[in-house]
């Protein structure tokens, strides 16, 4: 494979691309950088096929597109103290299902820029991955919604609401980690602009936004099912099936996404997070 003929080929309406003529086990010449730069801001989620690559290469892709970010709570590679290892395990009893559309690291006063997720070992069926277009979300409101959401601010911890629900029944035990998570939680506005596109995007995290500010009760119930429902709509996303050696990266300050919780087969994929560079921003 010879980085001289980059392609990208749309895999949906809504976003995400497949790209051809990248092989990152050799250096990309400047024009060839530029290219999957100028492709990421347009399809937001760059997938690559076939690709055999050790560990470095792998840190060495996701390099062109930003620093690498360590997250602590995430297992690493034995060897390697920078590539997380995400494979199929018993949640605990309290934790909710994983299949929820977010953000990743919302709850962090800086989230990631992007990530990159290097397909291991992939089940024959299931295991999908979606990614949802946080600008085609915010452009789909109607005007009045966008204006009641424009000045809205809400608060993300680092755990879903749901299993914080369920600790806060699991009695004293759980208490503490409870008012541990209520006490940090960091603040970004609902509706955010991309640094570099300079176009808006909804900031909605099913996984990880507790509530919006200034709202009851029953206010945040009724915005925030609205605002979840919403963004699930399948016209804002693209699938995508993995293979072994496939290597997606998308731009975390402009899509959500999930995992397709569909069979209990091995799947066993390295992460690695882009380090942000600023906080969201309206």
């Amino acid at each position: 494979m010879v980085n001289t003929s980059i392609e990208f080929a749309p895999i949906s309406g809504a976003l995400g691309a497949l790209v051809t003529g990248v092989d990152f086990a050799s250096e990309l010449p400047a024009e060839s950088l530029k290219a999957l730069q100028e492709g990421w801001l347009k399809y937001q989620v760059l997938i690559f096929e076939r690709q055999e690559l050790t560990n470095q290469q792998f840190k060495s892709a996701v390099r062109y597109f930003g620093e690498i970010e360590i997250h602590s709570f995430i297992g690493k590679l034995e060897d390697d103290d920078e590539i997380e290892i995400i494979g199929v395990t018993k949640n605990l009893e309290w934790a909710p299902p994983t299949n929820f559309y977010h953000i990743d690291v919302s709850m962090q006063e800086i989230p990631t820029k992007g990530a990159a997720l290097y397909a291991v070992d992939t089940p024959k069926a299931g295991g999908d991955t979606i990614w949802v277009n946080a600008y085609a979300a915010w452009e789909a409101l109607s005007d009045s919604m966008q204006q009641f959401l424009l000045d809205k601010k809400g608060l993300f911890i680092g755990l879903h609401r749901k299993a914080l629900d369920g600790i806060i029944r699991g009695g004293q035990k759980t208490h503490e980690i409870a008012t541990a998570f209520l006490q940090n939680p960091s603040e970004h506005p609902k509706v955010h602009t991309h640094p570099e596109t300079g176009r808006k995007a909804l900031f909605v995290d099913e996984l990880f936004m507790w509530s919006i500010k200034d709202l009851n009760f029953d206010e945040n119930d009724a915005i925030c099912s609205f605002l979840f429902k919403h963004i699930s709509k399948p016209e804002f996303q693209c699938r995508y099936k993995w293979r072994a050696g496939s290597l997606a990266i998308w731009d975390n300050r402009c899509t959500l996404h999930r995992r397709v919780d569909d069979t209990n087969s091995r799947r066993i994929m390295h992460r690695l997070p882009i380090r942000g560079e600023a906080s969201p921003e309206s």
